[in-house]
């Protein structure tokens, strides 16, 4: 019975008049008349309308689209088509910077514009800095300094209040028309009172008083490890809760039904009002970080953590948390993880959170120049960086007064809002690749605007590199569309090959004066043929031709071959053709059975045709000897 040569026994199997090799194997080719071989692309199949992702675009044009016209639902959200996703993954993006992504005009259409800047108004040198507002007249204490606002925060103005010299203020609450005021040197403290027209009184001064708050019409304060009621006047409770040797209080809120404090020690205390006496109701033990600030807002808890790493680094977290009651123990349940600040050598803690009707707001510091508020939107469960200092410390104190946000960075100042735009904000889009891993061809992009004015311009940013998501100022940041006039909305034609494609949407106001407003933005793309298809008609005749040779007899030769293509079917191989060169990864799709041709003159060929479909792989030059550098790596070496 004869048998097939393999690869290992031919140094030129061209030579030798075989045309292809399926694996070792070598094979000839019937290509003539009317046996022709083909090598095509395989066909791409079009997706039509495309509504799995955006419901916006229904398109019956040849591609598909990738869309984005309500970022509402906050960043975060690393790419744009992956199998688990979620239905509010279409109003969701990866991060912003100087961009409003939440608000929209009462009776206006969504749209997407700068933020304010911020200025500072009041400069503090002391690290420990607190805040608070009686009635419009905004308090804030710069170490044994109180300075007062009654313009919102435009001009400031020192306090003379009657604390003890060399007392560092502590801590500030307000209880209607009075600032309390506790204060201590380290081995001495007191509490103050503070009337809208100045009169200071001293009411207590029996213990070192340190942080103070305000909830239930009553006060807690801290003194050392403890946290003791205070009823305004001259008493001070016994401890309620006393924490481990060198642990301390960081925050308390009025959650409701009971008052949460958050501890160093890991744990968050439930503390309720019965019958006029505070009394400890639970707790509640995050593990492996301390609780550092807490607010409650719309019957949920949203609290801040800190991990402390070695070195500087501190990684911060914010989450969000159900209070529930089990056996009149308060504790917090259905803990969910929001937001995760973790730049190395940057103490991202968390120290101040403040809620609205509809937003919960964070400070963090990001980076050693640069401090920024949070904003977590209530209505769509969505985070997104929001009003910027350009100073990095910590944010200890958050307000509002007359529509405008303040809030103190340590040791540098008190931020407010401006009435004037950012010059510049942008917001990135998630990576898209239509939910498969091929190249597409990237055809057109377009944005959509409200009418411009002013100078203003809004940009599309492409990039096809996956990991530019992380830095706005990436090389690969290409600049396709720049709306400068009119609403936008006119295509741009793109020469873009690539798996995925990255948006960055700019928004530049240069006067300040006004913000453009962003609507939509749109890509375009074509899927890319990768699968080629070969159809080869085989020689499966006992007749071996040779070049320059007489052709000879093998007998059974031909049902050898037939049966070694047959084993073939549905396999993977590698397919290698000689002329034209090319090397395709695939399986054999089919293997037609023996067809025998229109006999010429002296022929008794027979044939099968054989179909491979699969992807090219990169072909190498002949070469004439293995010793050229990384030949014999690459395991394709051919002599003569």
């Amino acid at each position: 019975m004869p048998r097939l040569t393999t690869q290992a026994e031919e140094n030129n199997p061209k030579r030798k008049g075989y045309d292809f090799r399926i694996d070792n194997q070598l094979y000839r080719s019937a290509i003539g008349s009317g046996r022709e071989m083909t090598i095509q692309s395989s066909e791409v199949q079009d997706a039509g309308v495309n509504v799995r992702q955006n419901p916006e675009d229904f398109t019956s044009n040849l591609g598909r689209i990738y869309s984005r016209n309500d970022f509402s639902g906050g960043s975060n959200l690393d790419s744009a088509h992956k199998a688990n996703g979620k239905p509010d993954d279409v109003r969701r993006f990866w991060d912003s910077q100087g961009v409003d992504v939440f608000n929209t005009d009462l009776g206006k259409g969504y749209n997407v514009q700068l933020l304010h800047t911020t200025e500072k108004g009041q400069a503090l040198s002391s690290a420990v800095n607190h805040m608070a507002v009686v009635g419009t007249r905004i308090y804030v204490s710069d170490d044994e300094t109180l300075y007062k606002s009654d313009d919102g925060g435009n001009t400031w103005g020192t306090v003379t209040e009657g604390l003890t010299a060399g007392y560092q203020i502590k801590g500030l609450a307000t209880h209607g028309d009075l600032l309390y005021i506790t204060a201590n040197n380290g081995s001495a403290g007191e509490i103050e009172t503070l009337t809208s027209g100045g009169t200071s009184t001293q009411k207590m001064s029996a213990a070192i008083y340190d942080k103070i708050f305000s909830v239930k019409g009553q006060f807690l304060v801290t003194i050392g490890s403890s946290i003791h009621s205070y009823d305004g006047a001259t008493t001070v409770g016994s401890a309620i809760i006393t924490l481990p040797s060198g642990q301390s209080f960081t925050d308390v809120t009025d959650a409701g039904a009971v008052v949460l404090a958050t501890a160093t020690d890991g744990r968050i205390y439930s503390i309720k009002d019965v019958s006029g006496t505070f009394t400890a109701k639970g707790q509640t033990e995050i593990s492996g970080e301390q609780p550092t600030c807490i607010v409650e807002s719309q019957g949920i808890v949203f609290y801040g953590t800190k991990e402390v790493q070695t070195g500087t680094k501190v990684i911060g977290r914010l989450y969000r948390a159900t209070l529930t009651v089990a056996e009149d123990l308060f504790i917090l349940t259905q803990n969910q993880l929001i937001k995760q600040w973790d730049v190395d050598s940057q103490d991202n803690s968390p120290n101040a959170l403040f809620t609205t009707r509809d937003s919960v707001y964070i400070g963090v510091k990001e980076t050693a120049s640069t401090s920024f508020l949070w904003r977590y939107y209530l209505p769509t469960s969505g985070i997104a960086r929001y009003y910027k200092a350009s100073a990095g410390g910590a944010v200890h104190n958050i307000v509002s007064v007359n529509e405008k946000f303040l809030f103190t960075v340590s040791s540098d100042g008190v931020y407010k809002q401006t009435s004037t735009y950012e010059q510049e904000g942008f917001l990135i889009a998630p990576p898209a690749d239509f939910f498969t891993a091929e190249n597409k061809q990237f055809v057109e992009a377009s944005l959509e605007v409200e009418a411009l004015s002013d100078s203003n311009t809004v940009e599309l940013h492409l990039s096809n590199k996956y990991e530019s998501i992380n830095d706005s100022t990436d090389s690969t940041w290409d600049l396709e569309v720049n709306v400068l006039s009119g609403v936008g909305e006119e295509a741009v034609q793109l020469q873009r090959v690539a798996r995925y494609v990255v948006a960055k949407v700019v928004l530049k106001s240069p006067n300040q004066i006004n913000s453009p407003k962003f609507k939509a933005f749109k890509v375009r793309a074509l899927a890319r043929p990768e699968l080629i298809v070969i159809q080869i008609p085989v020689n499966i005749s006992d007749r071996v031709e040779r070049p320059y040779r007489k052709p000879i007899l093998v007998k059974n030769l031909g049902e050898t071959i037939y049966q070694s293509l047959k084993e073939k079917e549905g396999a993977a191989i590698t397919l290698e053709l000689y002329d034209p060169a090319e090397i395709v990864r695939g399986v054999v799709e089919k293997i037609s059975y023996p067809i025998q041709s229109n006999p010429n003159v002296g022929s008794v060929t027979q044939y099968a045709i054989l179909t491979v479909r699969g992807t090219r792989q990169t072909t190498f030059s002949q070469v004439t000897s293995g010793n050229v550098p990384g030949v014999n790596g690459f395991g394709i070496m051919r002599f003569g």
